[in-house]
């Protein structure tokens, strides 16, 4: 009796069992029956998405617009943090050098004009002091060798003067400048301050006036 009760109980799990996997194979067969990718979007899900890439559009122009409003510089020299650095169209110096970490205490503050406005790509040198000073007579002494016709002394070189020049020796208007530069060029130059005197209009005491503050 025993031995038949043990069969029975076996042939009704066994039923049991079967049943529930045919169940499973069912539920799986009917999510299979429409695949996501197949089923149709409703107009409502078409416009969510099209607002979604339509953002995504605006902030892609939106950072290609930031770049190109803003500029690239390099800061370097006596500056804290030496490097490149970002900054808005417009910027200046000032906030170059502030970007940089600000100046260190052996910088020249007053060198560069940190008023003036930066361009993409620039290079902002910040001198120590001493560097500042050394470039200040490097300009004075390019300006003096570009004077041309001034001489260290203050006098005028005949041969070198431009014609404004020769208008600041006394009696010299621009018909007597002209003259001069005429006349050095079809003498090949003046070969003494007397010869001056041999120009229209210039005599012993013009000459008496200019003869102090003019060379050859």
């Amino acid at each position: 009796m025993q031995k038949k009760r043990i069969r029975k109980l076996c042939l009704v799990i066994l039923v049991v069992l079967i049943g529930m996997i045919g169940c499973g194979k069912k539920g799986g067969d009917s999510l299979r029956e429409i695949p996501v990718s197949d089923q149709e979007e409703t107009p409502e899900e078409e416009q969510q998405k099209d607002e979604a890439q339509a953002d995504t559009d605006d902030k892609k122009e939106a950072e290609e617009n930031t770049k190109e409003e803003n500029l690239v510089v390099y800061v370097c020299g006596e500056v804290r943090k030496p490097g490149v650095v970002e900054l808005p169209n417009g910027s200046r110096i000032y906030e170059a050098i502030e970007k940089a970490g600000g100046m260190t205490e052996k910088a020249s503050a007053s060198y560069l004009n940190q008023a003036e406005i930066l361009k993409d790509g620039a290079k902002v040198y910040v001198p120590s002091s001493e560097e500042a000073d050394a470039l200040r007579e490097t300009k004075e002494d390019a300006a003096g060798s570009q004077a041309g016709g001034q001489k260290e002394e203050g006098k005028v070189n005949l041969n070198e003067a431009s014609r404004e020049e020769l208008m600041t020796l006394p009696g010299v208007g621009e018909a007597k400048a002209d003259s001069i530069l005429s006349y050095r060029e079809e003498n090949g130059g003046f070969d003494s301050i007397e010869e001056i005197m041999e120009i229209s209009g210039i005599k012993e005491g013009v000459f008496e006036k200019m003869k102090d503050k003019i060379t050859v």
